[in-house]
C-alpha cells in the first residue's frame, strides 16, 4: 500500500514540484539578467539594446543546442536517450508482480544449482543472501544433507547455515530458491548458530 501510494502520488507530486522550482528558478535568473541589461535611456526601436541581444542569442543558443542534440547518433547521449529519464518505470505502468512471481521465473531447479548470489525467499520475501555451501553433518540426532551458508536481509541474522532440506523450490535463471519458512522463525530452528560439527561442544579436559 505505502509503495503503491509512493509510486502513484509522492512520487509525481516531488518530479513536479521539482520541475516547478527547476523552471521559476531559470525564469527569474533570466529575467534579473534582462533587467540589468535594460537601460531606460536607449529608445524603444534602437538597435543597440543589450538585453534584446542577450534574449536572441539566448533563444539562438537553445534552438542550436536542441539541434544538436536531436542529430545525434542514437545511443550516443546516455541517459538522454532512456524513454524514461527519471526513475526506472513510467508512472501509469502496471504495478511489478509480487515477489514470489517475479523471482519465479525460468524452469525449476535443484539444490545442486544454488551457488553464491542466489537469494533465498521465504513467505515474508527475501530472507537470505548464499554465500556457500557447507557439507552436511548429524544434529541432533538427525543427518543433514548440507547447510547454505547465507547472509541475511531486512534484519535477519548476519549469519545463517540453513538445511538444504528446508528448501522448496530452486529458479536458476532468476538465482532464487524458495524456503519452506515464513522467515520470522530462524532463530528460533537455531540457523543463526553454526552446525555443531563446527563448534567446539566442549572444553578440552587438562589432564590429558
Amino acid at each position: 500500500m505505502i509503495g503503491r501510494m509512493k509510486r502513484h502520488l509522492i512520487d509525481p507530486m516531488v518530479i513536479m514540484f521539482g520541475v516547478l522550482i527547476v523552471v521559476g528558478g531559470l525564469i527569474v535568473i533570466v529575467g534579473e539578467s534582462l533587467l540589468t541589461l535594460f537601460d531606460p535611456e536607449l529608445a524603444q526601436e534602437n538597435v543597440g539594446r543589450l538585453e534584446l541581444w542577450f534574449a536572441l542569442g539566448l533563444a539562438l543558443f537553445i534552438i542550436l543546442f536542441g539541434g544538436f542534440l536531436a542529430t545525434r547518433p542514437q545511443g550516443s547521449l546516455g541517459p538522454l536517450d532512456r524513454e524514461v529519464v527519471i526513475g526506472h518505470r513510467p508512472f501509469f505502468d502496471p504495478p511489478l508482480p509480487p515477489v514470489d512471481a517475479a523471482a519465479r521465473n525460468g524452469p525449476a531447479g535443484t539444490v545442486a544449482d544454488l551457488a553464491e548470489g542466489y537469494v533465498l525467499y521465504a513467505r515474508n520475501g527475501a530472507l537470505a543472501r548464499v554465500i556457500g555451501l557447507v557439507p552436511g553433518a548429524e544434529e541432533f540426532g538427525r543427518r543433514f544433507s548440507g547447510f547454505i551458508y547465507a547472509q541475511g536481509l531486512h534484519g535477519a541474522s548476519d549469519e545463517l547455515w540453513i538445511p538444504l532440506e528446508a528448501v522448496m523450490a530452486v529458479y536458476p535463471q532468476s538465482r532464487s530458491a524458495f524456503l519452506a519458512v515464513k522467515g520470522d522463525e530462524t532463530e528460533h530452528f537455531g540457523w543463526n548458530r553454526p552446525p555443531a560439527s563446527m563448534r567446539r561442544t566442549g572444553q578440552p579436559d587438562p589432564l590429558l
